[in-house]
């Protein structure tokens, strides 16, 4: 039954039961639970919304009702036999629907008494709360729990603690006040889930049914399988084009990772090189335009700029994150003398592309709409619309009534774990808010840096890779939001710097030991060590550490500039990333000395830093480099 449940979606697990039972049951209404909540948003997105506060109320119970029911308690799937702790989980289900109907149909007054709530409004709001840090438990994990819950407690008790966490207390029914509304759980993290998120998230569902993956794998191979280490290459090329897409590291490695790892191992790479080398590519996924996971469409909301910008700044960096990928996988293969594939055995790319590139238009028209000025969603219902029709161009893409229905099922799915961060991030937020604690946490951060941007920007980082050990991206960068970036705005860092600072760190805990899920993931597929797969990773993937540090000394790297500026930002990133890869594998046309691959270090390092002497000191080693290489090459060809 597990088997058959991960091959198919609730709808066709509900009709392959000969006879009725509560689990078929179950499984049926489910299904139409997530395809009238798809459905529902798709609609108001082209249609109007109706009151923000109650659409935002609707999506919230939307993902409450499947979280208790998916994800229940004391059982690890929901198709397992049903035990006395499913009463708690149907009971949970109950009150988030009468919570929510209780909001809704007094919603005018309800809002007119905000500030002054009465009791029922204080009761309702705390059932509320209570059950939306449950999900939290459940979904994200609990490390978001236990720093939503310190926030929580901290607020309502805040004259008990010491040194600048010592402030006034927020009485328990104004908190709930503050909670239940759009200064917390409904605030900016679940109206952007509600408004466009679930649409970008259907896009990539409907791609996936539609075998767009398999295009993207093909295209890959016939484009980097012809190269030394082919495999490798492939494995970077189809995670870059599926990511594209799908905006999730460990999706990403599951789609693809099942056809690039097996191959890698048949070529010579060991399985913990196998899988790290598709969990780094996968990840890079989050950071590839147009879809970039819901961190880029939070950032978006916070920044008050349209998502086509939030494209625009991330088109550079992912082209550095990419070209660092590659270079160690070329320099690596090398070095391991790893040879092209066999041209026989590829993929024709023209038969490819003229299979499965009509699919890639959805994609262009996605990007025009959002150019042209369509608002977000609009520009995602629009794409959406554009890519259903597209599939049934040709048969082999041409989606049947199940498998529309299951894309439905795997949106609604996968807003869970996003919205349910989202909503928890509103908790933290309203805290803060409450008590003031971002103003003086800003100021200590700060203080405890000397006043040191570097040291307050490895303070971030270490902190967005602390917090990546035990919750997901979007839940990462929502805590640095509402904590560190102040700090770094407050340094002079430029708000779009310091958000895609925040950005990337937060992301790249995918394949940072000792919880890499990414890494994981493709140490399952490759059948490796999970920790020797995940530092791996993080040795492969080490450019993606450097990177986001271009952002803040270096803004141009994000395309905000004249051109001239720009230009100068992409050459130094690929400089700085290419002999970070040299380093790395310990390659270029021969194997390197260690006072090579410390003088290769050190230009990376010297490129990032802001100033002008160490770019020239940094370009003057580089091209010594070279030189030397060079005259290597020279001498092996004559001695040939």
């Amino acid at each position: 039954m597990s088997g058959f449940q991960q091959k198919t979606g609730l709808f066709e697990y509900a009709v392959h039961q000969k006879k009725l039972t509560p689990r078929s049951f179950l499984a049926m209404f489910l299904s139409i639970i997530s395809v009238f909540m798809v459905v529902y948003f798709l609609v108001t997105a082209n249609c109007g919304t109706p009151v923000a506060i109650a659409h935002r109320l609707l999506f919230v119970l939307f993902i409450m009702i499947l979280a208790f029911f998916l994800h229940p308690t004391k059982r690890k799937n929901w198709y397992e036999p049903l035990n006395i702790w499913s009463v708690y989980d149907i009971a949970c289900v109950v009150l988030a629907v009468v919570c929510v109907v209780y909001y809704i149909s007094d919603l005018d007054n309800w809002q007119l008494r905000m500030f002054r709530p009465s009791r029922l409004d204080t009761v309702f709001g705390t059932i509320f709360i209570f059950l939306v840090m449950d999900i939290t438990r459940r979904m994200v994990g609990m490390t978001m729990f236990c720093v939503v819950l310190f926030f929580g407690v901290h607020t309502s008790f805040a004259n008990y603690f010491p040194g600048f966490l010592k402030t006034a207390p927020t009485p328990w029914v104004r908190l709930v006040d503050i909670l239940v509304s759009d200064q917390g759980i409904f605030s900016e993290p679940v109206q952007s889930m509600a408004s466009y998120i679930i649409l970008f998230l259907l896009f990539g569902s409907i791609l996936e049914e539609s075998g767009a993956g398999k295009y993207f794998i093909d295209i890959a191979y016939a484009i980097g399988g012809r190269f030394t280490a082919g495999p490798a290459k492939t494995a970077a090329i189809s995670s870059a084009l599926f990511g594209s897409i799908s905006g999730s590291s460990v999706s990403n490695v599951v789609s693809t990772g099942c056809f690039t790892i097996p191959l890698m191992k048949s070529t010579g790479y060991s399985p913990e090189e196998a899988g790290a080398t598709e969990a780094v590519a996968s990840t890079g996924g989050n950071y590839m335009p147009p879809i970039m996971g819901a961190v880029a469409f939070v950032m978006a909301q916070y920044l008050k700029v349209p998502y086509i910008q939030i494209v625009r700044y991330a088109i550079i960096p992912a082209m550095l994150y990419y070209i660092a990928l590659l270079s160690y996988i070329h320099f690596d293969g090398l070095k391991k003398n790893i040879h092209p594939m066999d041209k026989d055995g590829l993929p024709s790319f023209r038969k490819s592309v003229m299979e499965g590139g009509h699919l890639i238009l959805a994609l262009v028209c996605l990007v025009i709409f959002l150019i042209y000025g369509y608002t977000t969603s609009m520009g995602a219902f629009w794409g959406v619309v554009t890519l259903f029709l597209l599939t049934f161009v040709r048969k082999n893409t041409r989606l049947k009534p199940a498998q529309i229905i299951k894309s439905f099922e795997k949106t609604a799915q996968t807003s869970i774990s996003v919205g349910i961060a989202c909503a928890a991030a509103g908790i933290i937020i309203g805290c803060m808010y409450s008590s003031g604690l971002s103003v003086s946490l800003s100021s200590i951060i700060i203080k405890a840096a000397d006043g040191s941007l570097l040291i307050t920007l490895i303070y971030t980082a270490l902190f967005s890779l602390i917090l990546g050990c035990g919750m997901p991206s979007v839940g990462v960068y929502l805590i640095l939001v509402t904590t560190i970036i102040p700090a770094l705005t407050q340094m002079g860092v430029s708000p779009i710097s310091a958000h895609f600072f925040a950005f990337y760190f937060a992301v790249v805990s995918n394949i940072t030991p000792p919880v890499c899920v990414a890494a994981f993931a493709g140490a399952a597929i490759a059948e490796a060590s999970p920790m020797k797969t995940g530092f791996k990773a993080f040795t492969i993937g080490i450019a993606a550490y450097i990177i986001p540090f271009l952002f803040v000394y270096h803004p141009a790297t994000l395309a905000i500039g004249s051109a001239g500026e720009i230009t100068i930002a992409v050459i130094d990133g690929i400089i700085a990333v290419v002999c970070l890869s040299i380093c790395v594998a310990g390659y270029f046309s021969r194997r390197l000395r260690y006072i090579e691959r410390f003088l290769a270090f050190a230009v990376s390092i010297l490129v990032v830093a802001p100033f002008a002497a160490s770019n020239f000191i940094a370009y003057v080693i580089f091209a010594c480099i070279a030189v030397l290489q060079i005259v290597t090459m020279v001498r092996k060809k004559k001695g040939d």
